[in-house]
């Protein structure tokens, strides 16, 4: 008679963790432990860093908890540099509701204001409104991504900004922070 050899592993439903359990001579599999996923599929990332010689951005997103447990994002903010032609500035996202026109946007650390940002935000096509900032009385996008991506650094990507009617704290991951600014020192250079 021959018999059918099965892993004792196999026996384990998906998505659990198993492991054998020796007794004697005899190797039992032990399952039902469920395996946690490294990544939840209802959660959004609150920063993304994406890094070469033509181009250095970082991405931090506000979040807002839809219905059940999943997050949507409902302000981007982006550190953008143009490697290559040596451009830098800050550029903002929002939904397509937010009011279009200009609005001041303040910078808050430990619940004071630190800096005040101006922002023109125009509708971008049906499903965004977009605007760069600049500091408040300028007009230079390079002034308003130095004083900001130095305020978010010294903050460690923690940060809330404050417009007319909403208040968006901000947490950046601190890997991103760390490879943005190691992206500017390598390949943006003055």
């Amino acid at each position: 008679m021959r018999m059918k050899t099965v892993s004792p592993l196999s026996r384990c439903l998906p998505g659990t963790v198993g492991t054998l359990l020796s007794i004697g001579l005899i190797l039992l599999p032990v399952c039902g432990v469920q395996a946690k996923t490294a990544v939840n599929d209802h959660r959004h990332p609150t920063s993304k860093v994406s890094s070469s010689e033509k181009q250095c951005r970082l991405d931090i997103y506000h979040l807002v908890k839809k219905e059940g447990r999943s997050f949507r994002p409902n302000l981007q903010i982006a550190f953008i540099t143009d490697n290559l032609y040596r451009q830098r500035y800050v550029a903002m996202k929002t939904g397509i509701s937010h009011p279009t026109g200009f609005e001041n946007i303040s910078y808050y650390r430990s619940g004071q204001p630190i800096e005040v940002f101006t922002a023109n935000w125009r509708n971008n096509g049906t499903k965004h409104t977009v605007s760069r900032l600049v500091i408040l009385g300028g007009t230079s996008d390079k002034q308003a991504f130095d004083v900001l991506s130095g305020l978010m650094k010294t903050d460690q990507g923690h940060f809330e900004l404050r417009d007319n009617a909403n208040r968006y704290r901000l947490n950046a991951n601190r890997n991103d922070i760390t490879a943005f600014f190691t992206c500017l020192n390598d390949y943006y250079h003055e």
